[in-house]
């Protein structure tokens, strides 16, 4: 199977939170606090050193109304092409596509 043309590199949705947070004003602080979590966890979700996870994604859809399937959307197209950068993932696949080249 040809490459589908994942070229561009996807955004983590902790930069959509960042960039919400700045448009209305909100501080890290403020939202962790309505959140119910820590800031240094949503500190790192922003930063990209943190996925975000179903339950952060409603968290963020209550508080920001952000819609949650849309951060998880996101996050996977993240998390895939996190995957796909893996070098040693990457020699896996490889070998796996020769091997049933044969079936």
């Amino acid at each position: 199977m040809a490459k589908l043309g994942y070229s561009a590199i996807p955004t983590h949705p902790g930069e959509v939170v960042k960039d919400e947070l700045e448009a209305r004003n909100i501080t890290q602080k403020d939202l962790a606090r309505a959140l119910g979590i820590s800031g240094s966890v949503l500190n790192e979700i922003i930063n990209a050193k943190r996925p975000v996870t179903a339950k952060t994604a409603l968290l963020f859809e209550a508080a920001l109304d952000i819609p949650a399937d849309a951060l998880m959307s996101i996050q996977m197209k993240y998390n895939l092409h996190q995957a796909r950068e893996n070098h040693d993932l990457s020699n896996l696949m490889t070998r796996i596509r020769q091997k049933v080249a044969l079936w």
